[in-house]
């Protein structure tokens, strides 16, 4: 009608939202004590989820994103201590119905391994809580980041040579002046290394 406002033509100005918000219900936090790691070293994670409600969770998904070129560390995932292994599927770890408690915390560990062919530079792992029946965000999106670099022993190489039995000591190996084996060279670093 045309009466004075807000009369009924207003009725559509009037929005009351019914979807409930459940993004951020769930804490999420994820870290690790590497920072610059090289290939094949194993990273170790950690994933802590906090229920913010006072009332329980019990259709709680976690997702893990891992980088390309690292892997997943078989029977190394542990939920709350035990041990509770993933779904591996392209490139990420899921944990189904894992539930919170009304105003508890759950902890995620896991290791990751940076594979031989990661180039250098920086590589994230993002973490997420999501509901197991709508598949809707429980939580943020958690990352830790990690740096590869160079391993110093086998990708910085500061001397190449050989040892031999030099009989005639003039430097050079010269027929007949084998290699030795089994000699321990030590660098001005303190690198070992045995023939």
């Amino acid at each position: 009608d045309a009466s004075a406002p807000p009369g009924s033509s207003q009725l559509f100005n009037n929005h009351v939202p019914l979807d409930p918000m459940v993004e951020g219900i769930v804490g999420i936090t994820k870290s690790t004590p590497s920072v610059d790691v090289s290939r094949g070293q194993l990273v170790p994670y950690e994933i802590t989820l906090r229920n913010e409600l006072a009332v329980p969770l019990p259709d709680l998904t976690l997702i893990d994103r891992y980088p390309a070129g690292f892997r997943y560390v078989e029977k190394s995932a542990q939920v709350d201590g035990v041990p509770i292994e993933p779904t591996i599927s392209e490139g990420q770890l899921v944990w189904t119905d894992l539930g919170l408690e009304a105003s508890s915390d759950r902890t995620v560990l896991m290791l990751l391994a940076v594979g031989a062919g990661v180039g250098e530079g920086k590589f994230v792992n993002r973490a997420q809580a999501v509901s197991s029946v709508t598949g809707l965000p429980l939580s943020g999106e958690a990352t830790a980041t990690v740096r590869v670099v160079p391993d110093p022993t086998f990708a910085c190489t500061d001397v190449m040579g050989k040892v031999f039995d030099d009989a005639n000591r003039d430097g050079d190996q010269d027929p007949g002046e084998d290699g030795l084996g089994g000699v321990r060279l030590v660098t001005a670093r303190g690198l070992v290394a045995t023939t």
